[in-house]
C-alpha cells in the first residue's frame, strides 16, 4: 500500500492535482475542464473553493445568461459542500448547476437531501483493484475467464496503444450500433492527449494485424474510468473482455484502487444495453448506482432564460 500511496502522489503532481480530498477526482481538474473548453462544451472554467479542497466546474453562457456544468463527484458527505457549490454559483449569478455527465457518480438521496432534480438514473460497476490478481482473476464470472483463455489461445496480442484512425472508426461502428452518430472529433481527442496524457491509458486488442477493440481509460489517484471504448463489428470471440482484464492488470500496477467501467444501466428494455450491462457485471465489481441531476439557484434567472429560449425559438 505504501507503494500505492507514492504512485497516487505522482500521478497528482503530473495531472496538477492539489491533493485535496475533492480535487483528486480528475474530472474537478483544471486539466478536464480544459479538455471540455478546448472542444466548446463549456465557455470558461471556473475555480470553487470548497472546505475539503478546490474543484474547477465548466461555465456555459446562453442567451446572455449562464449555468455551472459539474463533471466530476466526491466522496460522502456531500451535502455541506454541495450547498456551497450552489451558493457561489447563484452570487455568481448562474441560473443552474447541473452534473450530466457519464462519469460523475452522485447517489439520488445527495440530490434529492440538497433540493436538486433527479434526470436520470442509472449506474456503473467498480472493481476493487486492492486484492491481489488471483482473487480478482476468480471474481470473473466463469463465463469472462473461458473467453479471456480462449482469446489467448487464439493469438489476440493487447497493445499499450491506440491507433487514432481505427479506434476512430471502430467508436463509429459502436456508435451506429445504438442507432447513434459518434459525437466525438479528433479535435476531442487530441485536446485529451495534449492536456491528460499522464493521467491517460491506452490500450487495443488485435488478432493477425486487425484491430479488434480499443479502450480510452483516465485514471487519478483513486480510480480509472472506462471513459471511451472502441468494438468492430464482428471482433474476434473474447477480445473485448482480454481487453479490460489487460486495463485492470496496468490499472493496478499504477497503483490505482479501483476500476470504473463507465454506465450501466439495470432496468432497460433495449436488449443492445441489456448486453453492455451484463458484459461489465461479469468482471466482479461492486454496482454503484448514481443520476445526472440539476438545481435551479437563481429561479428568476432560470425563467429569464427560459422566456428567452421561447422567444428565440418562435423567431426561428
Amino acid at each position: 500500500m505504501g507503494r500505492a500511496r507514492h504512485l497516487g502522489r505522482e500521478l497528482m503532481e503530473m495531472c496538477g492535482l492539489d491533493g485535496g480530498a475533492v480535487e483528486t477526482n480528475l474530472f474537478l481538474s483544471q486539466a478536464w475542464l480544459r479538455v471540455m473548453g478546448a472542444v466548446g462544451a463549456v465557455s470558461a472554467v471556473v475555480p470553487v473553493e470548497l472546505a475539503r479542497g478546490r474543484i474547477h466546474v465548466g461555465q456555459v453562457r446562453e442567451l446572455g445568461q449562464s449555468r455551472w456544468v459539474v463533471y466530476g463527484s466526491w466522496p460522502e458527505p456531500a451535502e455541506t459542500e454541495l450547498r456551497h457549490l450552489f451558493d457561489q454559483a447563484r452570487r455568481a449569478g448562474a441560473f443552474a448547476v447541473a452534473s450530466r455527465f457519464n462519469m460523475a457518480r452522485w447517489p439520488e438521496e445527495t440530490i434529492r437531501s440538497v433540493g436538486g432534480e433527479i434526470l436520470e438514473p442509472f449506474g456503473t460497476y467498480v472493481v476493487d483493484l486492492t486484492r491481489d490478481e488471483e482473487r480478482l482473476w476468480m471474481a470473473l464470472k466463469p463465463t469472462h475467464r473461458n473467453k479471456i483463455r480462449r482469446a489467448r489461445a487464439q493469438g489476440i496480442e493487447i497493445r499499450p496503444e491506440l491507433e487514432p484512425r481505427r479506434f476512430q472508426s471502430g467508436l463509429e461502428s459502436a456508435y451506429a450500433r445504438g442507432g447513434r452518430h459518434n459525437p466525438h472529433s479528433e479535435g476531442y481527442f487530441a485536446a485529451l492527449e495534449r492536456h491528460l496524457a499522464p493521467s491517460t491509458l491506452k490500450m487495443s486488442a488485435w488478432l493477425d494485424g486487425t484491430f479488434q477493440a480499443g479502450a480510452l481509460i483516465v485514471f487519478d489517484a483513486r480510480r480509472g474510468y472506462y471513459l471511451h471504448g472502441a468494438v468492430i463489428d464482428a471482433p474476434a470471440a473474447g477480445a473485448a473482455n482480454l481487453l479490460h482484464w489487460e486495463v485492470m492488470r496496468a490499472l493496478k500496477t499504477r497503483g490505482v484502487a479501483e476500476y470504473d467501467l463507465g454506465g450501466a444501466r439495470p432496468h432497460t428494455d433495449d436488449p443492445r444495453l441489456r448486453g453492455i450491462f451484463q458484459f461489465k457485471e461479469h468482471f466482479g465489481g461492486a454496482f454503484e448506482p448514481c443520476c445526472f441531476w440539476r438545481k435551479i439557484v437563481h429561479p428568476w434567472r432560470h425563467r429569464l432564460h427560459r422566456g428567452l429560449e421561447r422567444t428565440r425559438a418562435w423567431l426561428g
